[in-house]
């Protein structure tokens, strides 16, 4: 029922490749180019069939994404490596994930095997300006999720 005003309606969120919506973390970075910090989300998913890397699940997956970013002309580099832990079995690893773009917009799809995962995400971005990395800014984030 609508009445004058907005309405919040809750929804599921479901990733392009069938994967459950978890949550989002913000994963802010100074700019590299003259500008406004970099406004940076990244979007957790779980238990999807068919992971964006081809590999069989179960797979934890880290979609970010900055709207606007540095505009139309401008472009970044970004290394973005993710470490984690199985804090159920104890075993942990790392996904590193090199990117060119207009935005600080990036994948990542974690193995960890079935458990409660911690991961931290470390950003390394930079301008693009003749050479790649110009100017190098670093951010981290952490988040958790069950695979």
């Amino acid at each position: 029922m609508l009445a004058a005003g907005c309405v919040a309606v809750p929804q599921a969120h479901a990733s392009p490749y069938g994967a459950e919506y978890v949550r989002s973390i913000r994963c802010d970075s100074a700019n590299p180019w003259p500008g406004a910090r970099l406004r940076i989300v990244v979007d957790v998913y779980t238990g999807g069939p068919f992971p964006t890397d081809g590999l069989p699940g179960p797979a934890i997956t880290l979609s970010s994404n900055n709207p606007g970013g540095v505009g139309p002309v401008l472009e970044l580099t970004m290394l973005t490596t993710v470490t984690w832990r199985n804090l159920s079995t104890g075993r942990t690893g790392t996904v590193r994930v090199p990117t060119r773009a207009h935005t600080a917009d990036w994948d990542v799809v974690l193995h960890p095997g079935r458990g409660a995962v911690r991961f931290t995400v470390h950003q390394k971005i930079g301008a693009m300006a003749f050479n790649p990395m110009v100017n190098p800014q670093y951010s981290s984030c952490t988040g958790t999720a069950v695979a």
